[in-house]
C-alpha cells in the first residue's frame, strides 16, 4: 500500500491509497463527507487490480478538515483528474457508493472519454425527488417513524413538517454555531439509523460525524452544485461505457426508482438488486455482489480498450 497527500486548488490538500497492481481503478466514498471506510477495497481481487481510495475536501486525513471553503462537486470531479495525472493512469475503472455514485456520475460525464467502465452501488442523483424523500415528512420517515422522530426534536415546532430545504438550512445555521456537534449528531444519526436493513449501532467517532453533517447539509442546500436533474439528463454521455449498479431492494436512503432510471436510459447496464439489502455497501449480500462485479467488470473493460 502506498499512500500519501496531494495539494489540490483552493487550499485544499487530499490524503490518498493505492492498493494493489493491476488494471487501475478510483473508489470514491460517500457522504459527501464520509471519508475512506476500512476495507472499501476488498471488493477488488488487488492482484488484478489497481485501487486508488482517497479522502475527498474537509474529510478523514484530507485538509482543512470540515472545511466547506472551495469545497464543490466541481472541485472534487477536478481532484479525481489530478489523481488520475498523479498517478500517470491514461483512463481507469469509477466505483462509487451513494454520494459517490453522483460523484462517479458527474466525473464520468465531464470525462467519459477517461473512464473505463462504471460500478455504481445505492445510486443516488442527490436531486429534489431524493432529497424531499429523506429529509420531508412522508419518504422514509413513515417507515423509521421513531428515529424521524429524533431528527426533528432539534427543531423549533414550527418548521417540523416543513419541507426539506427549510429543514436543511435549519440545520446549516446551527451546525456552523456552537452547538454544531449536537445539531451534527441528529443529522447523521437519521441517515445512520436507517441505512441497513437491519439497523446496526454507528461507530463514527464524533469529529467523523460533524465532517460528515457540515459537509452533507453543505452539499445538499446547494442542490450539489448541479442543475436540475443534471445527472439523468446527461446519461447519453455514458452510452459506450459499460455499467454495473448493485442496489438494496430495502434501501431507505436511496431509492431504487433511481436505479432503474438509469436502467431506463442505458439499456447496456447491468442491475443486481440485492433482495435482502438495505443502503450500506457493508451489507453481506451487496458485498458479494460488489466483488462478483468487480471480477466480471476486469474482463468487460479489457475487451472494449482493446477495442478503441
Amino acid at each position: 500500500m502506498r499512500s500519501g497527500f496531494l495539494p489540490v486548488s483552493g487550499g485544499h490538500t487530499i490524503y490518498y491509497e493505492m492498493h494493489g497492481k493491476g488494471r487501475p481503478a478510483v473508489v470514491l466514498h460517500g457522504g459527501p463527507g464520509g471519508g475512506i471506510q476500512k476495507n472499501m477495497h476488498k471488493i477488488y481481487d488487488l492482484n488484478k487490480w489497481c485501487v486508488v481510495l482517497f479522502d475527498q475536501r474537509g474529510c478523514g486525513k484530507s485538509t482543512p478538515f470540515a472545511s466547506l471553503k472551495n469545497n464543490t462537486t466541481w472541485d472534487l470531479v477536478a481532484d479525481i483528474e489530478a489523481l488520475r495525472e498523479l498517478f500517470g493512469f491514461e483512463k481507469w475503472f469509477v466505483s462509487g457508493g451513494s454520494w459517490g455514485t453522483s460523484l462517479a456520475l458527474a466525473y464520468s460525464q465531464t470525462h467519459p472519454s477517461r473512464v473505463t467502465g462504471l460500478l455504481l452501488r445505492g445510486v443516488c442523483f442527490t436531486n429534489e425527488e431524493s432529497q424531499r424523500w429523506l429529509y420531508q415528512k412522508g419518504g422514509a420517515s413513515e417507515v423509521f417513524p421513531e428515529e424521524w422522530a429524533k431528527f426533528i426534536a432539534v427543531l423549533p415546532p414550527g418548521i417540523c413538517n416543513s419541507g426539506w430545504r427549510t429543514i436543511a438550512k435549519y440545520y446549516q445555521k446551527k451546525m456552523q454555531g456552537s452547538d454544531a456537534q449536537r445539531f451534527a449528531n441528529a443529522w447523521w444519526n437519521w441517515e445512520s439509523a436507517v441505512s441497513f436493513l437491519i439497523p446496526k449501532k454507528d461507530t463514527n467517532s464524533p469529529k467523523e460525524t460533524l465532517a460528515i453533517a457540515k459537509l452533507e447539509n453543505h452539499y445538499f442546500v446547494h442542490n450539489c452544485w448541479f442543475s436540475k436533474d443534471q445527472l439523468l439528463k446527461g446519461l447519453h454521455k455514458l452510452r459506450n461505457i459499460p455499467i454495473t449498479i448493485v442496489h438494496g431492494r430495502y434501501d431507505m436512503v436511496c431509492p431504487i426508482t433511481q436505479a432503474f432510471q438509469i436502467k431506463k436510459a442505458l439499456p447496456h447496464a447491468k442491475l443486481y438488486v440485492t433482495p435482502d439489502a438495505g443502503h450500506a455497501g457493508a451489507e453481506p449480500g451487496t458485498h458479494k455482489s460488489l466483488k462478483k462485479a468487480t471480477n466480471n467488470m476486469r474482463y468487460k473493460t479489457r475487451k472494449i480498450t482493446k477495442s478503441y
